[in-house]
């Protein structure tokens, strides 16, 4: 980390700014815009979205930050690779066409027979019309046309049902494939919040441990380390529990000096 105010200068893991005039807010914005000239340090995680400042009165998603620290420290729950499965299914399932050849081909070819009677029933007006012009009997070329006509008429109430059906089909086959992605997803979805109950759980159990290695005392052990603390010093706890390289900007602190917050904390520190 380097930062600066004015003509100060911290290079290291920790900065002193309780003297300085500045706005933790505005250290945060810096930390979270590389181009800016007032730091420079490792960018910010999922841990340092919940406990980027540290201050009494802060509000603080104890659950949502637990699991973000177990994250954090490679923590992987038990249902990882069944989540990692569901996905897989889910995008295998994306991409795949419905098997509609058998529909396309029943109405190209009722497409087909219906363009091939038009031309034989026109050709046949043509010479019923000759024939009755010359004179010419027509009783063989009318019941010629008429039998076109009637398969005509046949012909394109097949096309019209092929076509319904290729519609139906279609539709049948997006509707399922819907209904399975939506049957994974739920279940993934489902897996996702065991495995977050898991990492809350999990991260829980060692927040007591993280907590003991501050000046801060615990709850108790029957209603978990955090009981009762308030919320800026449960959050010192998920920055010890945590890995955390950006730094933390820390106010109403209960450590002496920026060394021991950052020996404490075990991340880059920002006192203010």
């Amino acid at each position: 980390m380097r930062l600066r105010v004015g003509d100060e200068f911290w290079v290291g893991a920790t900065a002193d700014l309780r003297g300085c005039a500045l706005d933790p807010d505005r250290v945060l914005a810096a930390i979270d815009d590389p181009a800016d000239p007032l730091i420079d340090c490792a960018p910010r995680g999922e841990v340092h979205g919940h406990v980027g400042i540290i201050e009494a009165g802060m509000e603080l998603d104890r659950r949502s930050a637990l699991i973000a620290a177990a994250r954090s420290i490679g923590l992987q729950p038990p249902q990882a690779e069944a989540i990692a499965a569901l996905e897989a299914d889910i995008d295998a399932i994306e991409p795949a066409d419905p098997d509609l050849s058998a529909a396309r081909r029943r109405a190209a070819e009722a497409a087909d027979s219906v363009e091939a009677l038009r031309e034989r029933v026109a050709r046949l007006s043509g010479r019923l019309a000759e024939a009755r012009e010359a004179g010419r009997d027509t009783d063989s070329l009318e019941d010629s046309f008429d039998e076109a006509t009637r398969q005509l008429t046949e012909a394109e109430t097949e096309a019209a049902a092929a076509r319904q059906a290729l519609e139906t089909a279609a539709e049948r086959a997006a509707r399922e494939k819907r209904a399975e992605r939506l049957s994974l997803v739920d279940r993934r979805e489902n897996r996702r919040r065991e495995a977050r109950d898991w990492l809350a759980c999990e991260a829980r159990e060692r927040l007591g441990k993280a907590l003991a290695g501050l000046p801060v005392a615990a709850g108790p052990p029957d209603m978990g380390p955090e009981a009762g603390l308030p919320a800026h010093l449960v959050a010192l706890g998920v920055v010890r529990l945590a890995r955390v390289q950006a730094p933390v900007i820390v106010r109403d602190s209960p450590f002496e000096d920026p060394l021991r917050a950052r020996a404490a904390l075990s991340a880059p520190v920002v006192l203010m």
